[in-house]
């Protein structure tokens, strides 16, 4: 079940079976229930984590006791990786959206098997890069558009990870608050009700037992550009 897991991750679906198999027989499996923290923004960075089932929510506590979601992770994603390669403790914290269950590999065990693997090196800068483009373009988003751009922009990119599509539209399959979708575009839950209702009045979304279904992605795309 490890090197099945492991070999769905993009940063290692390049790699040997040889090194796919090295680096699951150091996994350990590890299950999280919903709402539970697995690290703390400040923790020392000990273990990476692979996602195989269940989403887990990235996120940045402020001091006034707020916070932002960086992130909502899902099947074949990795978190954790950060504090691992830096030494540093953790810049962000992880809970479980949902029940949660991961592979965990040790600092020691990852570090020590990436050394000796140049290819893998290489694909996880490639991983890091992307990583760092994103956070610049959600920046530029904070910076550029407007509150039902953003919005419009967020459900989109969450319907293409999450979503399938149907005869009755595109539903959005992880389950976000409101309060949790408005922290991941930076403002309040009461806007992100305001605009979300919009987008239902013109057609463009469905809202219904607390999912969200696209329905028109054209015009969602107006919003953005």
């Amino acid at each position: 079940m490890a090197i099945s897991a492991i070999s769905q991750v993009p940063l290692f679906a390049q790699l040997s079976k040889d090194d796919l198999e090295a680096l699951a027989d150091k996994a350990q499996r590890r299950r999280f229930r919903s709402g539970q923290v697995i690290f703390h923004k400040d923790n020392p960075g000990t273990h990476f984590y692979l996602v195989v089932e269940g989403k887990v929510r990235i996120s940045l506590p402020s001091p006034q006791g707020d916070e932002i979601t960086l992130a909502i992770l899902g099947s074949g994603e990795l978190f954790g990786e950060f504090s691992l390669l830096d030494g540093e403790p953790r810049s962000a914290t992880a809970t479980a959206a949902e029940d949660v269950w991961a592979l965990a590999v040790s600092q020691h065990d990852f570090m020590s098997w990436l050394r000796s693997r140049p290819s893998a090196a290489v694909a996880l800068l490639r991983v890091l890069s992307r990583r760092l483009r994103r956070s610049d373009e959600l920046l530029g988003d904070a910076s550029f558009l407007n509150v039902p751009g953003r919005l419009a922009k967020k459900l989109l990119e969450l319907a293409e990870l999450y979503g399938r599509e149907t005869p009755q539209g595109r539903p959005i399959e992880i389950r976000l608050t409101q309060e949790e979708l408005g922290s991941t575009i930076g403002v309040t839950r009461e806007s992100v009700n305001k605009y979300l209702r919009y987008f239902s009045s013109k057609g463009w979304v469905d809202l219904k037992k607390g999912r969200i279904t696209v329905l028109n992605e054209s015009a969602l795309r107006e919003q953005v550009y």
